[in-house]
């Protein structure tokens, strides 16, 4: 019986244009404004196969014990969240993309490490509360 390896998607050669959506502008805000420019992005394409495709690089596990950096990948439509690997900095994230799925490293991509991440809990809790009092404020 003759076994045949699955083709991985940076073998599909797959054309990457950095999109959000209503939810993912949300999180690429609220990361730009905690940890700094270029801390997050979203990318989607589409396979050869016409079969799209979206990849995460920023910030994961904020409210865990460590915060990390985050690169994952996911199948459009979907459903669910991204599937991935964790890192201690955004270039290990984004050469990780680059390798795996061919996710090219944004030139505003800032080398930002697990240091810059220390205490983005509280920082994230803040932040939303700012926008909740600017949106009370802006209803008024």
């Amino acid at each position: 019986m003759e076994k045949q390896a699955r083709e991985k998607l940076v073998e599909k050669h797959i054309d990457w244009h950095e999109v959000y959506t209503q939810k993912t502008q949300f999180l690429k805000d609220m990361f730009e404004d905690v940890v700094g420019p270029g801390s997050y992005f979203r990318f989607e394409g589409k396979s050869d196969e016409n079969i799209g495709y979206y990849c995460i690089i920023g910030p994961a596990q904020v409210h865990q014990p460590r915060a990390k950096f985050f690169a994952g990948v996911r199948r459009l439509p979907a459903t669910y969240s991204a599937g991935g690997k964790y890192f201690d900095s955004m270039d290990e994230a984004a050469r990780y993309a680059e390798e795996t799925w061919g996710v090219k490293k944004p030139d505003t991509l800032r080398p930002y490490t697990s240091a810059q991440l220390f205490g983005i809990s509280k920082k994230v809790e803040k932040w939303h509360e700012k926008q909740e009092n600017k949106d009370d404020k802006e209803s008024e």
